[in-house]
């Protein structure tokens, strides 16, 4: 008779989750033309969020949330008057 002894330290362990959540590289939301309009020139680094966006409003506040869960990501605003697009996306590291 074999008498083994397997201690839970003897075991590997991968202690990284079996599926790995999907970031979204990029979310489309329809805003107001005024809020279009606001950032017609881009938003610049460490400029607040409450400069271009109501954050009472929830529609707004669903953008500034998308960004704070999806840093990388890109944000695609599409005017609800004129469908016209725009993206705000992360600065590269050379820009």
């Amino acid at each position: 008779m074999i008498n083994d002894n397997v201690t839970t330290g003897s075991i590997a362990i991968n202690a990284e989750p079996l599926e790995k959540k999907k970031k979204d590289k990029y979310r489309e939301f329809n805003v107001s033309n005024e809020t279009f309009n606001r950032f017609q020139t881009g938003r610049t680094k460490f400029e607040r969020w409450g400069k271009y966006l109501n954050l009472e409003d929830a529609k707004e506040k669903s953008i500034y949330n998308f960004h704070r869960r999806n840093k990388g990501s890109v944000i695609i605003l599409r005017n609800e008057e004129t469908g016209a697009l725009r993206a705000i996306r992360p600065k590269a590291a050379n820009e």
